[in-house]
Parts: C-alpha cells; sequence; structure tokens
C-alpha cells in the first residue's frame, strides 16, 4: 500500500482543526476538561482513528510530513531554556534529584515488568525489554534504535512491539497523567499552598498588571521571534559542533542549553527577556505539536500481540502512578509544585516528554503557575533520563544473554 503524504501546510491545518475539536469534545464531555487532558490529545487521537478507518476501508494510508512537527518541538524547547533562570534552577536542585530517582525506580520497573510478561506469553525474555522502558519511557525513536542494535538481533518482532507500546504509552501518558496530577493538586494542597509553593519562583520579568494592547504590541513579539530564531540557528550549530567531537547531542537539548545561557546572560545585563510573549509562543507550538502527533500515530500496528500488549500498558500505569504517588510526590515535600511535577512525570515516563510537559501546561492553566516543577521535570528528562535508561537496558540485555 502506497502512502499518501500530506503536506507541512495541510498538515498545520490539521493540528489546529484537531485542537479545536478537542475543544469541542471537552464542552461535550466535561470530565475531560476536569482531568486535564489536553484538546490536542482529544481531537488528535479521534484524527488517528479516522485515518485508521480509511486505511482499512477504502485501502488508502495517510502519512504527515514530519517537517514542522520537529520544528514545534524545538520552539517549545527554546521556551523552556528561555524560561530556565540559574537561580531558580539551584532552588529546584534537589528537586532534580528526586526526578532522577524516580526516573531509575521506573526504568528497572519497567524491565522488569517487561521481561516478566514475556516469559508468561512465551515470548523470548530479550523481547520484554521492548515491553518496558526502551518503549515506554524511551518512546519511539528509542524504540527504533535498538530493535537494529546488536543486542537485540534475532530477537523476531522486537521493532513491532517496540513500537506498538510506544504508541500505547504515547495515548496513556496523555490520558492518565493530568487525572493523577489533577488529583492531586486539588486534594492534597490549597490555594495558599498553591501561593506559597510559587511565591519564590514566578520570575520578576513576568508583568501580571500588563495590558492587552501591550502583549499585542508587535514591537515585543519581533524581539521575541528574532530571540527565538537565534536559539534555533545557534542549537544547531552546537548540535553540529557537537558531532564533530563525538558526542550526540539531541536538537531539542543543544536549543535548550542556548536559550538558558541567552535568557541568563540578559539577566547579566538587567535587559530580561519578556517570559509572557515567550511562555504564549512555546504553549502554542507544544498543542500543535501534541496534535500532530497524537494525529500520526498508526493505530493498526496494535492488531497483533493485543494481550501481551494490554497486560504490559496495565502493569506499565500501575507502576508509574505508584513510583509518581510513593516516591516522587512525598520526597518533593507534597505541595502543588510536586502535583504538577508528578503529571510531567508520569507523562514522559509512560509516552514522551512532550505528553508530560503538555499535561502539566494543563493542570497549571487551571490551578495556578509552577515554574519549578518545569524546570525540575524538564531538566530531569532532558538531561538524565536517555543516559540512565540507555545504561540499564545495556545492562539488561547483558543480564539475559
Amino acid at each position: 500500500m502506497s502512502p499518501t503524504l500530506i503536506p507541512e501546510i495541510w498538515v498545520l491545518i490539521l493540528a489546529v482543526l484537531a485542537i479545536r475539536l478537542g475543544l469541542m469534545i471537552h464542552g461535550v464531555l466535561p470530565k475531560l476538561q476536569q482531568w486535564n487532558i489536553p484538546p490536542a490529545i482529544t481531537g488528535g487521537l479521534l484524527i488517528a482513528v479516522g485515518i485508521t478507518l480509511v486505511r482499512f476501508g477504502f485501502g488508502v494510508e495517510i502519512t504527515f510530513a514530519s517537517g514542522i512537527r520537529q520544528m514545534l518541538l524545538l520552539v517549545f524547547f527554546v521556551g523552556v531554556g528561555l524560561s530556565a533562570k540559574f537561580g531558580a534552577l539551584l532552588k529546584g536542585g534537589r528537586g532534580v534529584a528526586v526526578i532522577c530517582l524516580g526516573i531509575v525506580v521506573v526504568i528497572s520497573a519497567q524491565n522488569l515488568i517487561g521481561v516478566g510478561i514475556a516469559s508468561v506469553s512465551g515470548l523470548p525474555p530479550g523481547l520484554g525489554l521492548f515491553f518496558g522502558s526502551i518503549p515506554f519511557l524511551g518512546g519511539h525513536g528509542t524504540a527504533a534504535a535498538w530493535a537494529q542494535a546488536a543486542p537485540a538481533e534475532g530477537l523476531c518482532g522486537a521493532l513491532e512491539v517496540g513500537m506498538a507500546c510506544a504508541t500505547l504509552g504515547l495515548i496513556a501518558g496523555g490520558l492518565v497523567a493530568g487525572p493523577v496530577s489533577s488529583w492531586l493538586a486539588t486534594r492534597h494542597t490549597s490555594p495558599a499552598m498553591v501561593v506559597a509553593d510559587n511565591s519564590a519562583e514566578v520570575p520578576s520579568s513576568h508583568e501580571p498588571h500588563a495590558t492587552t494592547a501591550d502583549l499585542l504590541s508587535s514591537d515585543r513579539w519581533l524581539v521575541i521571534i528574532l530571540i527565538v530564531a537565534l536559539c534555533l540557528g545557534l542549537g544547531e550549530l552546537l548540535r553540529q559542533w557537537a558531532a564533530a567531537q563525538g558526542w550526540v547531542v539531541p536538537g531539542f537539548l543543544a536549543v535548550m542549553a542556548v536559550a538558558i545561557i541567552m535568557t541568563n546572560a540578559a539577566d547579566l545585563m538587567q535587559r530580561p527577556v519578556d517570559l509572557i510573549v515567550t511562555d504564549l509562543t512555546g504553549t502554542v507550538a507544544l498543542r500543535l505539536f501534541l496534535a500532530i502527533s497524537m494525529m500520526s500515530l498508526k493505530l493498526w500496528e496494535l492488531t497483533d500481540l493485543l494481550l501481551p500488549l494490554l497486560m504490559a500498558l496495565a502493569a506499565q500505569i500501575v507502576a508509574v502512578v505508584a513510583v509518581a504517588l510513593l516516591i516522587v510526590y512525598p520526597l518533593l515535600g507534597r505541595g502543588y509544585q510536586g502535583a504538577v511535577a508528578c503529571g510531567g512525570f508520569i507523562g514522559f515516563a509512560l509516552g514522551a516528554m512532550p505528553v508530560g510537559l503538555g499535561v502539566m501546561k494543563r493542570v497549571t492553566m487551571t490551578c495556578g503557575p509552577a515554574p519549578k516543577a518545569f524546570l525540575m521535570v524538564t531538566l530531569a528528562a532532558a538531561l538524565f533520563a536517555d543516559t540512565a535508561n540507555a545504561i540499564l537496558i545495556n545492562l539488561g540485555f547483558s543480564l539475559l544473554q
């Protein structure tokens, strides 16, 4: 079956329509709104279902151009980097360590669960890692990479299992993280605690009393567009330089590093970056990215090995939520920042970091800002998760040989 490629401009149009569709559905089903499930996930998933029906009903496979999705992700991480002040980083040091501890526990639990499910299903134990942290915490890219690696040679169906679990995890991350985070934020925190949690964290460059005319000023937006473009350009140069030195630096991490340097340099020169416009830009980019990611899901890849996949999904959801509730949330002090951070932790541990960040963004839109939670989750997930996952996956393959 020859796929039909949707060009970039139509991908963008469909992404906006998916978000609007999600908002309409949330209006009809207010529980989705109360659970802080991003409309981009709701609408994008419905479009993915429609594409699957078209494939089976008419024999037409629809795929989406991916360039704009990657660009939107980079723009979002530029916004995250521009909001990362060194002062806040120092204050969030213990929180980052807690998230890293949670990551190590989750990786270990996911791989033990995966190997157990493979053994119960009569599959090779090594294939169990493709029911574990390779797809769930690692995502589609990690699953595709490990399926071609030397330790996975001879594991029939490794790529298919990994991609299917990554797809299920992406959906589960968006559906589970929001309700858990919202429950923690409303059940274990009060408005006074939210204020206390944020009192020392909101950057001074935010302008709570800015008028609509100020916000819509083209001068403000032109400056941010220039800064974002510079971060994207310099980040790519940084990535290429690192590659020449033999270091693999993901594109999103390179642009975020440049943005962090730029925003703190601006603070030293007493010319702080406009974080209101930066936040709006990053929010729009993230919502569009999530919508495109959900629309691009190939749901028909989930038909094989349905029972082991569902067993893995259920067990992984229980494990990740348990780590979030029993380790991450208590060690973060059971406050509002911890509640929001748990949403991000569950989102990226089950699916992908943008899903977790999207859930956090949705919770903060309802309950109030949580800049420290964003910083903790982003730094731990970006700087530690992939490295820890690679080390523990290697250890897992070594023990199973």
